[in-house]
């Protein structure tokens, strides 16, 4: 199962709005059986959430296939208009269209619920 910190200690947005919450978890959990390595998604909530909210240090890719969707990720977060076709050609040739379906809703959500954590942390302190 992936961890995204959706219980109110962990994240606000689960103790402001719980009508919120309750979907987002709801798509991590379909996210975590999409078929895609939960692996890969741990490692690109773990780069996210150490991109936009200072978090713990990612592990490094140890593959090709990880190193191109941790590429993708950080692009993504950074500017996903950024996005070349020279790295969605590298994604196509490591993961099936399912998978990159997949994916790309992971990260979305992942940069998401990280952006939200940072804007509210403030306000359950």
């Amino acid at each position: 199962m992936i961890e995204m910190g959706l219980t109110p200690s962990d994240n606000p947005l689960a103790a402001l709005d719980p009508h919120v919450a309750g979907p987002l978890e709801e798509l991590v959990q379909a996210l975590d059986g999409a078929g895609l390595d939960p692996g890969l998604l741990e490692l690109c909530a773990a780069r996210i959430d150490q991109m936009i909210g200072g978090g713990a240090l990612a592990a490094s890719p140890q593959d090709d296939r990880e190193r191109v969707v941790l590429a993708f990720a950080e692009q993504y977060v950074l500017d996903a208009h950024g996005v070349t076709d020279e790295l969605c050609a590298e994604l196509n040739a490591h993961l099936s269209a399912p998978e990159l379906a997949a994916l790309t809703t992971a990260i979305a959500t992942f940069e998401a619920l990280a952006r939200s954590r940072t804007v509210l942390k403030g306000v359950m302190e």
